[in-house]
């Protein structure tokens, strides 16, 4: 028998170092690890830990997102940018009628450090910069992965 303190060890442990989209997947990767645990003392743990889903996954709040692969940046900017402009601090990227959220969320998770935060629409998308400076560099990496 594991103990309490060593089971929530494991889930922070599991849940951060791969996917894990439900507590059934949980208790499966818990499981090969020869922690046995019930449904009921699992979701108990879940909420003790504060683990929030995040696009279908299980994470520990404060923990490090892993930047979204080039290639999810490519296909979503590649199948949904039309155009993009830029206006002192801010980036306007254009896209296809109800597609911005997508973009926003891809952009976000990418946590590029010269982003301050997006603000989408249905079909347009503002991107605040630290410094005006960095506006041709941040359309011309934007522009490369929608090409």
């Amino acid at each position: 028998m594991v103990s309490r303190k060593s089971r929530l060890s494991r889930i922070v442990e599991v849940v951060g170092k791969q996917p894990v989209h439900s507590q059934k997947d949980l208790s499966l990767l818990l499981e090969r690890e020869g922690v046995a645990v019930t449904q009921s003392t699992l979701s108990r743990d879940i909420r003790h830990l504060g683990l929030v889903k995040v696009r279908g996954e299980y994470r520990v709040p404060g923990a490090s997102r892993p930047e979204p692969p080039e290639n999810d940046l490519r296909r979503v900017f590649d199948q949904f940018v039309i155009r993009t402009g830029l206006s002192g601090n801010i980036v306007v990227i254009k896209t296809s009628p109800g597609n911005a959220h997508s973009v926003g969320v891809v952009l976000d998770a990418a946590e590029w450090p010269e982003v301050l935060g997006t603000v989408a629409g249905d079909d347009t998308i503002f991107v605040l910069l630290r410094d005006r400076r960095m506006g041709k560099k941040i359309l011309a990496r934007i522009r490369e992965f929608a090409a």
